[in-house]
């Protein structure tokens, strides 16, 4: 090589940081690279994805939903992407051991991950069954379930987004993620390629986008980056069955009268409780967590009790004025109201256990709209 300047020059730079709102995202996605499998590996941008390995060329399927991810989100923002072997199934990802699955994928994000989605290209070799849906969509809403309520109970609560993978598109769906029970995962159905993926990364992308309180379809945010929707190798406008679908609890595509582009529908959870919809979910999860984090200088603390050996009423007070303000100091415009409820007739002497009640009022969204209209012959 001849003497000389060698100048390397970047791409990306350009790229706005998309500031970390109420999501810590990571991604569980099929890879085909020994050394990215089982391993938890933080990007930053599709740029930085490629250089870590996600690349075209070497891993097709995790580069396109990496790519899908950043154009949604149009900047840079972490993103704890997690390798699955083909062979794996995205319930056994949820169910396996500490070694190699979802448990290894919290570990590694220590407690800060809180919006998961899950996508899986299985191998030639795998069978998707005769149904309309992958049976292993189904199967990965029950194993969610357990992990959900387990991270909740650590106070690190968790949200899935699953790929409602399409195994035959000629078939009538039977399949209702909504009567699944499960607000912790939500199903997406519809990618931007036919080969039955869905475009879980986009979904994840504009949750992570915006806050917590923020529905994935919200109109003043604009149409999405996707130029195509197929339902497996159908493409969205040749199905007729898509508000069908929609209906029956998957988080899907829609075309809006008025505008271009796509958006998201109800931003449906598999289920019909309180957590029903994505943004309530996020909110409890988000609640919770700055509840807990307010919590910690009274564990293993005093406290006083009134003479009949109940707390005392104006620690009791103080505690719900402290849970309250740390609610409404970081939540103050994504929720309504917040209300923070010690009951007096606690025995803390023989058990140590405090009880404290919070309810969290959500914001009111504007899902469907009527307006009447008609000719009047005055005004």
């Amino acid at each position: 090589m001849f003497p000389g300047v060698k100048v390397n020059v970047s791409n990306g730079n350009l790229q706005q940081q998309i500031a970390v709102l109420d999501a810590v995202p990571a991604l569980m996605v099929t890879v085909a690279t020994v050394a990215l499998q089982a391993t938890a590996t933080e990007v930053y941008s599709l740029a930085d994805a490629e250089s870590k390995g996600f690349t075209e060329a070497d891993e097709a399927f995790a580069h396109r939903l990496l790519e899908e991810y950043y154009n949604e989100l149009g900047g840079k923002q972490r993103l704890i992407v997690y390798g699955t072997p083909a062979t794996m199934t995205m319930a056994e990802a949820l169910t396996a051991s500490e070694a190699n699955g979802v448990s290894k994928l919290l570990r590694a994000g220590q407690g800060e991950i809180n919006l998961i989605a899950i996508a899986r290209k299985p191998d030639n070799l795998y069978e998707a069954g005769s149904a309309f849906l992958d049976a292993d969509v189904s199967a990965a809403v029950t194993a969610s379930k357990s992990v959900g309520e387990a991270m909740q109970n650590a106070n690190t609560p968790v949200r899935f987004l699953i790929e409602g993978r399409v195994a035959d598109a000629s078939k009538t769906n039977a399949y209702k993620p909504n009567e699944a029970t499960n607000g912790f995962a939500g199903v997406v159905l519809g990618g931007t390629d036919d080969d039955g993926s869905a475009a879980v990364t986009v979904a994840l992308a504009r949750a992570c986008k915006y806050g917590a309180h923020v529905k994935l379809g919200n109109g003043r945010n604009g149409a999405l980056s996707v130029s195509q929707i197929y339902i497996g190798t159908d493409t969205y406008e040749e199905r007729e069955d898509m508000e069908t679908l929609h209906d029956a609890g998957f988080i899907t595509f829609m075309h809006r009268p008025g505008s271009a582009g796509y958006y998201f529908g109800v931003d449906n959870m598999c289920s019909k409780a309180d957590d029903h919809i994505l943004v309530h979910g996020r909110i409890i999860d988000k609640a919770q967590r700055i509840a807990a984090a307010a919590y910690q200088p009274y564990i293993e603390s005093g406290i006083a009790m009134g003479v009949d050996g109940s707390i005392n009423a104006t620690e009791a007070k103080d505690i719900e004025a402290t849970l309250e303000s740390a609610i409404k100091a970081s939540m103050s415009d994504q929720i309504s109201q917040v209300k923070v409820n010690v009951p007096l007739d606690q025995n803390l002497i023989n058990t140590s256990m405090l009880t404290v009640e919070v309810k969290v009022m959500p914001l009111g969204y504007l899902t469907w709209i009527t307006v009447n209209l008609g000719l009047a012959a005055t005004l």
